[in-house]
């Protein structure tokens, strides 16, 4: 017959005639439990075909269980449709994330260049022509002042708008004694540096746009005049040089 222990219900298989009285008082041997168990009532011969977990459990001594029964073999069983493509991918898995791995780390190593944060914008190309000339003019307001004119070229492939110029007096010791700053397309005539006040001249040359729009949109090879106006000079003896230089200027 076959017992099954009360408390870590482990299977044995114990021979019922080695058993004494109606119930007779067993211990397991894997825990220890003592419990009863009561004999068959009548014999009875029955053919079972065990199977290989129930024929490899071992026969109980009387008062003392023996020794439990090995557990069953565990025999593979039928793959599920998930297992099986669980298998299948996740040799491809680890295999991505070594190669992220390995080049995260090549990334990381010291003096490797950093990708760019940001696309570069090019820059316009505007020049300032050779034929810039200066030279001093009485205002009426301001007493003596200094003009440079000259002329911008695009030469950009697309049209540009809103080119910016600045121009510099230096002293003889090298040193900037001023600067100036001017949009192109605002040139005046001689009356009006003659006759307009500095604030008016100011309004002049800082009209972003130019006069009559043609700071906007300039065509590619199209020339644009420009005019820088110096007042309040330094004694003319101290003075020495100038230059022209193209600030900004914006793509359309």
């Amino acid at each position: 017959m076959i017992v099954t222990c009360e408390s870590c219900k482990t299977k044995f298989r114990l021979d019922p005639s080695l058993l004494k009285g109606p119930r007779a008082k067993v211990r397991c041997s894997r825990c220890g439990h003592t419990f009863r168990v009561a004999p068959p009532e009548e014999e009875v011969l029955i053919h079972i075909d065990l199977s290989e977990d129930a024929l490899g459990q071992e026969e109980a001594a009387p008062s003392r269980i023996g020794t439990p029964a090995p557990p069953a073999p565990v025999r593979p069983g039928k793959q599920g449709p998930f297992r099986k493509i669980w298998v299948l991918i996740l040799p491809l898995v680890l295999i991505v994330a070594g190669a992220v791995y390995f080049f995260s780390r090549s990334d990381s190593k010291p003096g490797s260049p950093s990708p760019p944060s940001s696309v570069e914008v090019k820059q316009p190309t505007v020049t300032i022509l050779d034929s810039t000339q200066a030279y001093f003019l009485e205002n009426s307001h301001a007493g003596q002042i200094f003009v440079v004119e000259g002329e911008v070229v695009n030469e950009s492939p697309k049209p540009v708008s809103f080119v910016l110029l600045e121009g510099k007096l230096y002293k003889r010791d090298n040193k900037v004694g001023q600067s100036q700053r001017c949009y192109a397309g605002n040139a005046m005539n001689r009356k009006e540096l003659a006759q307009l006040s500095v604030t008016d001249i100011q309004n002049h040359m800082m009209n972003r746009e130019g006069k009559d729009l043609s700071n906007v949109n300039i065509q590619p090879s199209r020339r644009v005049p420009f005019m820088l106006v110096f007042h309040n000079l330094p004694e003319m003896d101290l003075l020495g040089d100038y230059s022209v230089e193209v600030v900004s200027a914006k793509l359309d």
